[in-house]
């Protein structure tokens, strides 16, 4: 009888990382897409005060902040699988470490927090192996 059949520490570390790059993605798109106030740079850049008053990155920090929502959706997702099909747990760990380390494109992998996790998770996929107990 199989015993532990399913990779559920690999599947806890995952879904908090993919829910973490999630939240910190759409904290990124909400406070970064405001422009930001340069009133500081005046005493700094003086003769070009009239061209540094504001700075708008909005639609660059919009766009990564979309992005990183989707590589952490693909966290999740690929968190999810390995606990459905324990057959392919190898293919989907891959997948959790190659979105989470994408994810630090946009959203610095969910502030470090979320990278670490699914690295983590990623790894305890790929070299799960199922436990067996005889009766």
């Amino acid at each position: 009888m199989n015993i532990n059949r399913k990779p559920i520490a690999a599947f806890v570390l995952s879904l908090i990382a993919g829910v973490t790059i999630i939240f910190t993605s759409s904290l990124w798109c909400l406070r970064l897409t405001t422009e930001w106030d340069m009133h500081w740079m005046d005493d700094v850049m003086h003769g070009w005060e009239e061209h540094m008053h504001t700075w708008s990155m909005g639609n660059f920090m919009y766009i990564l902040g979309i992005i990183g929502i989707i590589f952490g959706v693909m966290v999740v997702v690929a968190s999810i699988m390995p606990y459905l099909k324990p057959a392919s747990h190898e293919l989907w760990g891959a997948l959790i470490i190659v979105f989470s380390v994408t994810s630090i494109l946009s959203c610095m992998g969910g502030l470090g927090i979320g990278l670490i996790l699914g690295v983590s998770g990623g790894a305890l996929a790929i070299f799960w192996k199922p436990s067996e107990k005889h009766k």
